[in-house]
């Protein structure tokens, strides 16, 4: 085995560049960490102000995203790689146990050297230097011969070729490595979701280890950082120096760039849907018009008036539609994932109370994912929710500055592996109370510390993350099976609608069993046993209500669910 390592050409790299340290002699400094970025202007701001950075610094494994972007970009359908039970190949760790398979998105957060190997991909010279000179990228990066760890680059030219990535391809990456923010303790707390990066790893003049990041802040703005240490211990010692530099200019709670607010999904939400609307009145009294709650001049407000007597002023939006009839008027409004998060936090928490905050951003988007249902006739783009204290409150006004602070600091980011929920007060197991996470945050608990807090069983992921399923094929068959029958029991039940297809059935390793409404899934831990069966039905209703209070009611939903698994 070790011969074959030391002829592969991992280790000719490996060997070359520590000749070249060992040239270099012990008279050159180890490099100082240093983070470099691009501002909006196209000009480059580095960090900490007193160091400059390095002119030129090693690829190392930056190579793979470069691939990547390529393959994205073309659409290529490349072969899964699998890793083989006999001679591994060397850097197969990275990749997957041996027998096992990785795609691309997991190839890319591993860093799977294996995978992105140009010769595996077939990819050709003339088509790789086509396709990046065509994009303006820097001369570097056009041989395909020059895809090595050891090949020295400058750094405005790594922050350029970064820039040159097209978007789609940008945003993919984005989202593949998202767990690379929440693998290591702190660093969600310290940078939250904004900054999405490769780590990578190289030798410095003397032959030691020398690491640190690449990737894209929310807004777009690509960064190269570069520290002693491999690339994930760079990034965890000098956290703080990426947090300070990024958060004394707003770019950790920045909104995203254009492209990506159009990328968000979009909310439906119905407004007061427990309070009917009696009238909806400009400032001059005179009966708004059905259609766009448009700003009115001089500053002017709409007036709400409701059947119980109270009144509401907010200003015009529109995004909001108003809709039905003078005399029985409808608020409706097609949001923006993030800042229908933002209203979330203004109306159920106080966004002054920065780390509670963050966290009931989380929560609130993660009971979103779970419990709305697609817009119906939206193609799946939307998702409809009611503003209802049994489900989320959404406050009618423009979010505040620190409620759009809080969503963008966490943007994309959900629970998984528990049902997630949150009252004003009185912490339960899987129920986080939000005046006990204030007071735990006065105390100094993080965002990531109230999580594990109040929800032990639940995992931090994407909100494009659709690989937390095990499926379990046998109890999706038994359910598909047994659907029809359930029909004739359940369609005299106010408030059921047959789910679109037979809903997935997925199994828990941790956590407790739930639905997931927005994809149509059920998590249980096994169905071969009754109590498992009643679990396996009692989540199917949740599905089957999705859109009615029933689906709410835990009593109804159990006692429906004992009926019909002994039908």
């Amino acid at each position: 085995m070790f011969r074959r390592f030391v002829s592969s050409p991992l280790w000719r790299r490996v060997a070359g560049a520590l000749a070249l340290a060992a040239m270099a002699g012990a008279q050159a400094a180890p490099p100082k960490p240093a983070l470099v970025w691009r501002t909006n202007d196209g000009s480059l701001a580095h960090a900490p102000p007193t160091v400059e950075p390095p002119a030129s610094a090693p690829l190392g494994s930056v190579w793979k995203l470069f691939v990547y972007s390529y393959l994205h970009t073309t659409g290529a359908q490349e072969p899964v790689y699998r890793c083989e039970r006999v001679q591994r190949e060397p850097g197969d760790e990275y990749c997957c146990d041996p027998g096992e398979s990785i795609g691309r998105d997991a190839a890319l957060q591993r860093s799977c050297g294996a995978y992105f190997e140009p010769k595996r991909l077939g990819i050709k010279d003339a088509d790789w230097q086509k396709f990046w000179a065509g994009r303006q990228a820097p001369a570097w990066l056009q041989p395909l011969s020059g895809l090595q760890p050891a090949t020295q680059v400058p750094v405005a030219g790594m922050i350029d070729a970064l820039h040159r990535v097209p978007y789609p391809a940008r945003l993919a990456a984005r989202q593949a490595l998202l767990p690379n923010t929440l693998r290591d303790v702190g660093l969600l707390g310290s940078l939250g979701s904004s900054p999405r990066f490769k780590t990578w790893s190289w030798f410095d003049p003397q032959g030691e280890r020398w690491g640190g990041a690449v990737g894209w802040l929310a807004d777009g703005s690509p960064f190269w950082f570069g520290g002693p240490g491999t690339g994930r211990l760079a990034v965890q010692r000098h956290v703080d120096l990426l947090a300070s530099a990024w958060s004394a200019r707003g770019l950790l709670h920045a909104p995203p760039d254009a492209a990506s607010l159009q990328a968000q999904p979009c909310v439906d939400v119905n407004f007061f849907s427990r309070y009917p609307l009696t009238s909806v009145t400009r400032d001059d009294n005179k009966p708004a018009p059905l259609g766009p709650l448009l700003p009115l001049s001089r500053g002017g407000a709409y007036t709400l008036r409701f059947a119980n007597g109270t009144k509401l002023v907010v200003p015009g939006q529109p995004e909001f539609q108003l809709t039905g009839s003078e005399k029985a008027p409808r608020l409706q409004a097609r949001l923006p994932l993030e800042d229908y998060i933002a209203r979330v936090v203004d109306r159920e928490g106080d966004a002054r109370e920065v780390s509670a905050a963050r966290a009931l951003a989380i929560a609130a988007r993660s009971w979103l994912r779970q419990n709305s249902a697609p817009t119906a006739g939206a193609d799946g783009a939307c998702l409809e929710v009611d503003d209802d204290t049994r489900a989320q409150r959404v406050s009618p006004r423009p979010p505040t500055q620190a409620a759009r602070a809080a969503a963008a600091f966490t943007a994309g980011l959900v629970l998984t592996g528990a049902p997630i929920r949150y009252q004003l007060d009185g912490a339960q197991p899987q129920v986080m109370g939000w005046r006990q996470a204030v007071a735990a945050s006065r105390a100094g608990m993080g965002v990531e510390a109230l999580l594990r807090d109040a929800f032990p069983s639940a995992m931090l992921a994407g909100w494009n993350d659709e690989g937390d399923c095990n499926p379990m094929p046998r109890a999706t068959a038994w359910l598909a099976e047994r659907e029809p029958r359930w029909r004739k029991v359940l369609r005299v039940e106010i408030g059921y609608e047959a789910p679109d297809g037979t809903p997935q059935v997925c199994q828990l390793t941790q956590g407790v069993p739930h639905a997931d409404l927005r994809r149509g899934r059920v998590y249980i831990r096994e169905w071969t046993s009754r109590d498992g069966r009643v679990t396996l039905i009692h989540e199917y209703l949740h599905l089957a209500f999705r859109r009615h209070p029933n689906g709410r009611d835990e009593a109804y939903i159990e006692r429906l669910a004992q009926q019909l698994v002994d039908s």
